[in-house]
């Protein structure tokens, strides 16, 4: 029943970037990667520089039916959040306040959820803390100097004592750490209220898959160095992403995948569109068929302020979406495809054109 809960309760924004908006994420790894989303337990490391990042990887877990498994260490403002919040609660996320005297029950309990799960499952950390701004950068730089810690160019200084201690509570229960790097297309700074407007995005991440066994825990100084030495890994790959806008090429090694989302999103989308949407339509009409005047205009004049409040941003948007939706939709010049033969996804075996380049290929 938790599952089926998990399901519905994210499908909708899985739907809202993979269908709505015709969004891709793009996956560069090897072998072991794939291994690793559909057979173990992992702690999955990633940046946080842009705004929709976890949604990307949020469709990758739903591609291995693996979304109503997976965890996110969260900071504890997000539970106070309607709806979305909630749900997170109720789903047993773990959520800090960054501070790791008053985090360290939930760092516990978040490595205990994980280590336990029946079935394969990720916890997602962001070690930076909190998402990369401009201002929070200049911040994180000044400390890296005087606490004499690598700088960094595209991430902020990584806060190890949460990853220390995930470490040492993992070590021995999960195999495997799954190394991030993620980044957006043309930088974009993309959100939510962009893929709403029918914006297409395009993500890539770069997996490497390292064993827990080679953290060495024999003292937290080593364990944060081994953290901060991620960090710098994480900030060359970004370097070349920024100057090429793809990863192919960065590491031979690395494939590039482009894995198809799956059905089941859509379906349920659809579910609760339909079904709330003929709610809505009932008591639509049992107000206007059976309200008071004073209740009908109440409802008329909240209606009114909604849509106006809502289409102050939507009205100076509109030719911009029509044209986002032209320019997605069409072939771009001097497109090159190869083929990516995909290894095996919860059974089935998925090709597709992934382009060499990075950039998005012709919608079918």
């Amino acid at each position: 029943m938790k599952s089926v809960r998990r399901l519905l309760s994210f499908s909708e924004l899985v739907f809202l970037y993979d269908t709505y908006s015709g969004s891709h994420i793009y996956i560069h790894c090897d072998d072991k990667f794939f291994t690793a989303m559909n057979k173990q337990h992992g702690l999955l490391v990633m940046n946080h520089t842009f705004e929709l990042d976890w949604l990307a990887t949020w469709c990758v877990a739903d591609r291995y039916g693996q979304l109503f498994s997976a965890k996110c260490f969260m900071k504890n403002e997000l539970k106070y959040v309607p709806l979305v919040g909630w749900s997170f609660y109720l789903l047993e996320m773990p959520f800090l306040k960054r501070d790791f005297v008053k985090d360290r029950e939930q760092l516990v309990e978040g490595v205990k959820l994980l280590a336990d799960f029946p079935m394969p499952a990720k916890m997602l950390m962001f070690c930076e803390g909190t998402r990369f701004t401009p201002e929070k950068y200049e911040k994180s730089k000044a400390f890296a100097e005087k606490k004499g810690l690598p700088i960094l160019k595209h991430h902020l200084t990584p806060r190890t004592k949460g990853f220390c201690m995930a470490v040492e509570g993992l070590k021995g229960r999960v195999p495997v750490i799954m190394d991030a790097t993620v980044a957006c297309q043309k930088n974009d700074s993309a959100t939510v209220y962009d893929l709403l407007l029918g914006k297409r995005v395009t993500y890539h991440a770069f997996v490497k898959i390292r064993s827990m066994d080679e953290v060495p825990t024999d003292s937290e100084e080593e364990t944060s160095n081994y953290c901060h030495q991620l960090y710098q890994e994480k900030d060359n790959a970004m370097d070349y992403f920024m100057k090429n806008d793809t990863f192919h090429g960065y590491d031979d090694t690395m494939k590039q995948h482009f894995i198809p989302p799956r059905i089941q999103p859509t379906l349920v989308a659809m579910f609760w569109y339909a079904s709330l949407g003929t709610l809505i339509i009932y008591y639509l009409l049992k107000l206007l068929l059976t309200g008071s005047m004073l209740t009908i205009l109440i409802a008329v004049l909240v209606a009114f302020y909604s849509t106006w409040f809502s289409s102050n941003d939507v009205r100076c948007s509109c030719l911009k979406r029509i044209d986002v939706w032209f320019q997605y939709s069409q072939p771009k010049d001097g497109q090159n495809g190869t083929v990516s033969s995909l290894p095996q996804v919860n059974g089935d075996s998925h090709h597709e054109n992934s382009p060499s380049n990075g950039t998005d290929k012709k919608d079918e």
